[in-house]
C-alpha cells in the first residue's frame, strides 16, 4: 500500500491536464477564427501562465511523493531477507508514477506552445536547474547561418590556368630562322620575299603577322620548296599558341606530305617533345621512334636516342 497515496496525488491532478487541454484548444479556435480582441487573447495567455503553474506544482508534488515512496520501499528492502527479488510490486508502481510523471511534464511543454497576441511563444522559461546557460556571454558574437548562404552564393573557383607554352624564342627557334633565312635567301621562287617576312616576324617571336604569309604559301603554292617549311613553321606556332591538337596534326602532315624533306625529321622530333608536354609518353615514343627508324642520320634522331634513353631511366 505503499504506492497509494502517489497514485491518489496523481489521479488528483489529471483534472489540471484535461483543463490545459481544453485551454489550448480554446485558444487555438479563437486564434483561427480571427474574431477575438487583442484583450481576449491577452487574457486567454494570462490563464495559460496560471495553469501552466499549477501544472508545473503538481508534477513538482508527485515527483517528491514518488522519491518518498522510493525511500520506504528501499528501507523495507533492507530488512527483508537476502534472496527476495529486488523486482516488487512497489517497485513496479513506482516505475508506473515515474511514466507518467513524464508524460505529464510531456504534455504541459505541448500546451505551452501556443503563441501570445504578439506572435510569441507563451513557453515559460526552465527554472534554474544548474546547468550552464545556453546564452551567450556578453560581448560574444552569436551564431549565424550566413556563411552558408554566402558559399552557396559564392561562384565556383575558377579553374586551374594551363601550362604555359615554351617560349617562343630560344635557342633552338632562333638557329632554325637563321638557317631557314640563309638557304631561303638563296632561292629564285616567288614566294621568297613571303617567305622571307615571315621568318623575320618568327625571328622575334611574333607568329600573328606570320602564320597568315606562311598558310599562303603552304596552300596556295603548290610544288613549291618552301611549302615544306611554311607549313612546318605553322605547327611551330600552332604549339605556342596552345593549340596543341592543330600542331600534333600539322607536323604530322609535313612527314606526310614531305617525307623527303629536311623539315620531316625536325617535324617528328618537335611532335614527340610536344607529346611529352602532354603528359601522352606512349606517343612521344612512337614518334622518336619512327624519327630514329626513318632518319637515322639526322640530328634529330640523336636528340631522339638520348631523350628516350632518359625516359627509360
Amino acid at each position: 500500500m505503499l504506492g497509494a497515496q502517489p497514485a491518489r496525488a496523481f489521479r488528483g491532478r489529471r483534472p489540471v491536464t484535461r483543463r490545459l487541454a481544453r485551454a489550448a484548444a480554446l485558444a487555438v479556435v479563437v486564434l483561427l477564427a480571427g474574431c477575438a480582441t487583442r484583450g481576449d487573447l491577452m487574457e486567454q495567455d494570462r490563464r495559460m501562465r496560471v495553469m501552466m503553474r499549477e501544472q508545473s506544482r503538481s508534477i513538482d508534488q508527485v515527483k517528491r511523493e514518488v522519491e518518498r515512496l522510493r525511500a520506504d520501499v528501499e528501507e523495507g528492502g533492507h530488512r527483508t531477507r537476502a534472496a527476495e527479488p529486488e523486482t516488487t510490486p512497489e517497485h513496479e508502481r513506482i516505475g508506473d508514477l515515474e511514466r507518467k510523471v513524464e508524460q505529464l511534464a510531456t504534455g504541459s511543454n505541448q500546451i505551452g506552445m501556443t503563441l501570445s497576441p504578439e506572435g510569441m511563444s507563451t513557453e515559460e522559461p526552465p527554472g534554474d536547474t544548474g546547468a550552464p546557460s545556453e546564452t551567450p556571454p556578453a560581448g560574444a558574437t552569436p551564431p549565424t547561418t550566413a556563411p552558408q548562404q554566402t558559399a552557396a552564393l559564392a561562384p565556383p573557383p575558377p579553374p586551374p590556368p594551363p601550362p604555359p607554352p615554351p617560349a617562343a624564342v630560344d635557342d633552338e627557334w632562333k638557329r632554325e630562322v637563321a638557317q631557314d633565312q640563309a638557304v631561303a635567301g638563296t632561292m629564285a621562287v616567288p614566294e621568297r620575299a613571303d617567305y622571307l617576312g615571315a621568318l623575320e616576324g618568327l625571328s622575334h617571336g611574333d607568329c600573328s603577322q606570320a602564320v597568315p604569309k606562311l598558310s599562303s604559301i603552304s596552300s596556295g603554292s603548290k610544288g613549291s620548296p618552301l611549302a615544306d617549311n611554311a607549313l612546318y613553321w605553322q605547327a611551330r606556332c600552332a604549339a605556342i599558341r596552345g593549340d596543341q591538337k592543330g600542331a600534333v596534326s600539322k607536323f604530322y602532315d609535313v612527314v606526310q606530305q614531305y617525307p623527303k624533306s629536311d623539315k620531316a625529321p625536325a617535324a617528328l622530333w618537335q611532335q614527340g617533345k610536344l607529346f611529352l608536354r602532354m603528359g601522352d609518353a606512349p606517343d612521344a615514343r612512337l614518334s622518336m621512334a619512327k624519327l630514329i627508324k626513318d632518319y637515322p642520320s639526322s640530328t634529330e634522331a640523336g636528340l631522339a636516342r638520348q631523350k628516350l634513353a632518359e625516359l627509360d631511366q
